[in-house]
């Protein structure tokens, strides 16, 4: 357990006190209708009115009219009863969890007070969370004490001052619930995250740019090995009404594809064959068209939103 513990001596918090036995006694916090003793190395919850009848100021007499037989019935009851359920919330019991500052660094720490020593985690050092025996040092120091009490204690020959922050009952597992609450909302942030993350991937995936109507794309013809660029442009339908019953609704249509394209001047158009078959593919990719029943493929060596790499091939189609 605790190397090299010393005995706990506590710093004065308040008025020293003494029972009817002429035993000393210390207050060390009040409450409500409720006093914090510390009698013996232990801190007893016990009401405020016996202060008069059991405890009185160090330097003041007993009170005599009190008969020893009723003071020592009081003396018992002081020493051996136990707090109410209903007090449990007010003051730190054994089996509690204790949330604490360490005042000189201003560190927070968790720690669960036990009575198992194989339950106990801590022995030499205090860490930001464990379990530490109740009969420890600082387990001595909280007992009996409540939320924002400023408690100093020795320990290994070193003066700790911590405040409580808060406490939690052992029966309840409130602290147990929280940090489980915790830990489940570490995990849901950890999934948002990543699958924030895998959007982003999927997202940049997505973004990669494909073949599309106005763009310059240069092919290699897979059976001949020819590289030849064209230019894809866009085609539209003319509409035109037949014969009409009536001038505003025509009985019948006559359509027809038009486009700019001339494949003289290196451009095609987005209906053609050639076109279809490489619109919405990407750099790299081997596709495939048919015309009069004979089947080609080509190989997309690259394309730009430009028409740069069309006029080097109409450079170098005059030069030659």
């Amino acid at each position: 357990m605790w190397r090299n513990r010393l005995k706990v001596i506590y710093l004065p918090k308040g008025k020293m006190y003494k029972l009817a036995n002429g035993e000393p006694v210390e207050v060390v916090s009040k409450y409500n209708d409720r006093i914090v003793v510390l009698y013996n190395g232990a801190r007893l919850d016990r009401p405020a009115d016996i202060i008069g009848r059991v405890i009185f100021p160090a330097d003041e007499q007993i009170d005599k009219s009190i008969s020893d037989s009723e003071q020592r019935a009081m003396l018992n009851t002081f020493k051996n009863s136990k707090s109410p359920d209903h007090m449990r919330r007010k003051v730190i019991h054994a089996g509690d969890t204790v949330c604490i500052k360490f005042i000189e660094s201003g560190r927070k720490a968790v720690y669960t007070l036990s009575d198992d020593p194989k339950k106990v985690t801590i022995h030499d050092t205090y860490p930001d969370e464990g379990i530490i025996d109740e009969k420890s040092p600082l387990g001595i120091a909280v007992i009996g004490m409540g939320t924002n009490d400023i408690v100093t204690f020795y320990d290994r020959e070193h003066v700790i001052v911590i405040q409580i922050l808060s406490f939690f009952l052992k029966k309840e597992g409130m602290y147990q619930r929280m940090k489980e609450q915790k830990d489940a909302e570490k995990m849901l942030e950890h999934q948002k995250k990543k699958r924030k993350a895998e959007e982003k991937v999927q997202r940049s995936v997505s973004r990669v740019r494909t073949i599309r109507t106005g763009d310059t794309v240069c092919v290699e013809f897979m059976d001949t090995k020819e590289k030849k660029a064209f230019k894809i442009v866009q085609a539209w339908i003319e509409v035109h009404g037949g014969s009409a019953a009536k001038p505003y609704r025509p009985m019948s249509y006559d359509s027809k594809t038009i486009t700019d394209a001339n494949p003289d001047e290196d451009t095609i158009s987005e209906t053609s064959p050639l076109a279809r078959a490489v619109i919405g593919r990407k750099r790299g990719d081997i596709s495939s068209f048919t015309v009069n029943g004979r089947k080609t493929q080509v190989r997309i060596i690259a394309f730009f939103d430009n028409d740069a790499w069309l006029q080097k091939q109409k450079d170098q189609s005059t030069k030659t």
